[in-house]
């Protein structure tokens, strides 16, 4: 059986960036990641607070071979039938992106392997906890000295060893994809509130259009979301998305969480969770991707230097800051007072950031608060697993 000082669980952007920088320093790492997964991804708009990150990854040649979408700006009615418009020109880290996260996620997984990590197409079964470290349960097994769990909102392997997510809402996302035209009201990102949740509209880089209705679960149910019938009948309901859709062919409709989540603990003797397995943010925010990332330039320095302390202080300052910005961008949203998804969402309800267990704050990192990657969080030495 396989020796590895860490087994990474999970091919996303966490996992990938984690692996590639232990790879760096002489680690000898084996990134799981399941083949054939056809699951949608959500996460294809960047914000600006990508592209440091990306620079302390030293992936941006390969990024720059993806041919993202510059993204702008973002365009929206939340709190007003009015459009307004925050664009992007005045940031200190350049434009947005819009990316196929896909080939996105790929980019990544490849860095990893060109840095020396060995990338097992194997989706894991279980992983054991044994005298010094664990044992893989795969297709292609290990024994491991570390383990990281890289498997999204799920945090399959976190619960496996006792740490258990708290919850903070149920929403679920339903997308279809149609073809751009020259003749968009909007060309870039659009967000629009309705009653019962909110729509979400961004162009890809293949000359498609993602359109997604965000709800919770409950209401997604009722309304027959994830049936094509159901999904037009919500997107009535919007007053600028629907134009992004109107007489165009549509992909079938595909269904997925996004429920955010807490993980407690995210870490602990071993092991620790990155990216969404340790906080699973609110797509609203558009920073899911580059929370993954800086939790993984993170637990690469954790695991070198052999203390997690930082690591958890910092998922804990990125959760404190997201929840009291969310709060906020929520609690702009006043025209839909009798709405149970929005009434959920109220700042009296969501600004709890101490409680192991807030009530119902919907989750995800801040929407503006950018917590800077300085080059000091990169690890320098051979970790000590």
């Amino acid at each position: 059986m396989r020796h590895l000082d860490v087994a990474v669980i999970g091919g996303g952007p966490a996992g990938s960036a984690t692996a590639l920088l232990l790879a760096r320093l002489g680690a000898d790492v084996g990134l799981y990641d399941a083949p054939g997964c056809e699951r949608p991804r959500l996460g294809e708009s960047l914000p600006p607070a990508v592209n440091p990150v990306l620079h302390e990854l030293g992936v941006g040649a390969g990024f720059a071979a993806l041919g993202a979408l510059p993204s702008y700006g973002t365009s929206g009615a939340w709190g007003t039938d009015e459009v307004s418009s925050q664009s992007f020109l005045f940031s200190p880290h350049g434009t947005g992106w819009h990316v196929d996260r896909a080939r996105f996620d790929e980019m990544l997984a490849t860095a990893a392997a060109r840095a020396g990590a060995t990338v097992f197409p194997s989706r894991v079964r279980r992983v054991h906890r044994i005298a010094g470290g664990f044992t893989v349960d795969a297709a292609i097994p290990a024994h491991a000295d570390a383990v990281v769990d890289a498997t999204g909102r799920a945090a399959r392997i976190s619960r496996e060893l006792d740490a258990r997510p708290a919850r903070h809402d149920r929403l679920v996302c339903a997308a279809r994809v149609v073809p751009r035209r020259g003749d968009e009201p909007f060309r870039d990102t659009f967000v629009e509130a309705v009653a019962e949740g909110w729509w979400y509209s961004a162009p890809l880089p293949d000359g498609h259009r993602i359109v997604a209705c965000f709800t919770d679960a409950p209401i997604a149910a009722r309304a027959g979301l994830a049936t094509p019938a159901g999904w037009r009948a919500a997107l009535v309901a919007t007053t600028y998305v629907r134009q992004f859709v109107r007489g165009r062919a549509e992909s079938p409709v595909r269904v997925v969480t996004a429920a955010g989540h807490r993980l407690r603990p995210c870490a602990g003797p071993g092991w620790l969770a990155v990216g969404d397995a340790a906080f699973a943010t609110d797509p609203l925010s558009s920073g899911g991707v580059t929370s993954a990332l800086r939790t993984a330039i993170a637990a690469a320095a954790a695991l070198a230097d052999g203390d997690r302390a930082n690591y958890l202080a910092l998922v804990d300052a990125m959760a404190a800051g997201y929840y009291a910005r969310h709060s906020e961008i929520y609690g702009w949203e006043r025209r839909f007072p009798t709405s149970a998804f929005w009434q959920a969402r109220r700042p009296d309800v969501t600004n709890s950031t101490t409680s192991p267990e807030p009530r119902r704050p919907a989750a995800g990192p801040p929407m503006s608060a950018r917590r800077s990657c300085s080059s000091s969080t990169r690890p320098r030495s051979r970790p000590e697993f």
